[in-house]
């Protein structure tokens, strides 16, 4: 099952809400960086460590015998069981215009025969070389906004956006930092889509996200996780009631992963 996560112009925090749902998600998933800008995981979450793979490599590798036979050597773990694993995304925005995005989509759909569900994290809409292909092949489009005046009304017009490349059924808003002054209620009222739950401005467990910092004991229980979980478990079912509904890709093979987050970049 694939769930494209995407946000409006100046949207908050897009990757690190996106880690926060991988690594509370109820099934085996991964997450995907898509966005043409490059991806920052690696950079924040996983402390700098570098790796050989990601999205760049796998589409050199692709040429040589398919995508989907390489994409298990491209993968990292984001957590020490492996449930939660990573596509490292470019190291260069130029690498955009390379990507062949409809084939990566048809791939990431169904991962490992529909076992595995992705979260892709596809960035800003109308970014140049956006992966608009995964966004049509996504199970459920879900927009990520704060909750200000002005993240609203750009949510809007995103939202509008989306219905009019005809994703109305399957489009749903994360609000991140409610109460800024709006709340789910308002937003969904206003956008006219569902809301599909919202995740805190919890700085601390934000910096082990985005920027590295020592996760200690208590993090798994902190407030945006245990948010996270809340709108994991909401998101498996939102997607699945509208995934009947796509056509079935080509199913990929099996994977295998090395670590980061809970240990060495491999």
């Amino acid at each position: 099952m694939l769930i494209a996560l995407c946000s409006a112009k100046g949207a908050p925090g897009v990757t690190t809400s996106g880690l926060a749902l991988a690594l509370s998600w109820p099934r085996p998933t991964v997450l995907a960086e898509l966005d043409p800008a490059g991806g920052d995981v690696l950079a924040g979450y996983g402390r700098g460590e570098l790796s050989a793979g990601g999205l760049a490599d796998l589409e050199l590798a692709a040429r040589r015998g398919g995508l989907a036979r390489h994409l298990d050597g491209q993968l990292l773990r984001l957590d020490p069981e492996g449930r939660a694993r990573l596509l490292p995304g470019l190291a260069d925005p130029a690498g955009a215009r390379h990507v062949d995005w409809d084939r990566l989509a048809a791939v990431l759909a169904t991962l490992e025969d529909g076992a595995v569900d992705v979260i892709g994290d596809c960035g800003r809409l109308r970014a140049e070389h956006f992966p608009a292909a995964v966004v049509r092949r996504a199970a459920a489009v879900v927009l990520t906004t704060g909750s200000t005046l002005r993240a609203v009304r750009a949510a809007t017009r995103a939202v509008a956006e989306l219905r009019g490349e005809g994703h109305a059924g399957m489009v749903a808003a994360l609000v991140v930092g409610p109460g800024e002054p709006y709340g789910e209620r308002e937003i969904g009222e206003a956008l006219g889509v569902p809301v599909i739950g919202s995740l805190p401005r919890d700085a601390k467990a934000a910096s082990v996200l985005s920027d590295g910092a020592p996760a200690g004991r208590l993090f798994a229980q902190s407030a945006l996780l245990r948010a996270a979980r809340t709108v994991a478990t909401r998101l498996v079912e939102f997607a699945a009631a509208h995934e009947t509904r796509l056509p079935p890709p080509p199913a990929p093979v099996p994977s295998a992963a090395a670590t980061i987050g809970g240990g060495r970049v491999r």
